[in-house]
């Protein structure tokens, strides 16, 4: 009982003791966290969680709620042109829209699993 009194009472003066620092904990002082892990992450360019494209649709696949569309270079993206498939956000969408039409495009999303959000027919 007595072991556990001392534990319990060095555990609150070291905790104390440290309250009063004002100091950051490094990577050094904290044996298993990597050196990566204690730093802060540096600020980097994240896509735009909507972007826009222009492209030309080479099918469409109402019954699965999908297009492909051989698209410009999506700089928002950092895309290049290619020709790929996308779902849409609403089967309405498709409506109207057929293989050769010039559209413009809104994608929600920042990866290959972006979405088609809005379709126009291109001038």
């Amino acid at each position: 009982m007595k072991k556990i009194a001392l534990l319990v009472l060095v555990t609150a003066s070291s905790t104390l003791a440290a309250c009063g620092r004002d100091e950051t904990p490094s990577a050094s002082s904290m044996p298993n966290m990597p050196a990566a892990a204690s730093q802060q992450p540096a600020a980097t360019a994240q896509p735009s969680a909507e972007n826009r494209g222009m492209g030309v649709v080479q099918s469409v696949d109402a019954a699965n709620g999908s297009l492909t569309i051989a698209h410009e270079p999506i700089p928002g993206l950092g895309w290049p042109a290619m020709t790929m498939a996308f779902k849409v956000a609403r089967p309405e969408l498709l409506e109207g829209v057929s293989a050769g039409q010039h559209i413009e495009f809104t994608l929600q999303g920042r990866d290959m699993s972006a979405v088609v959000s809005a379709i126009e027919k291109a001038e």
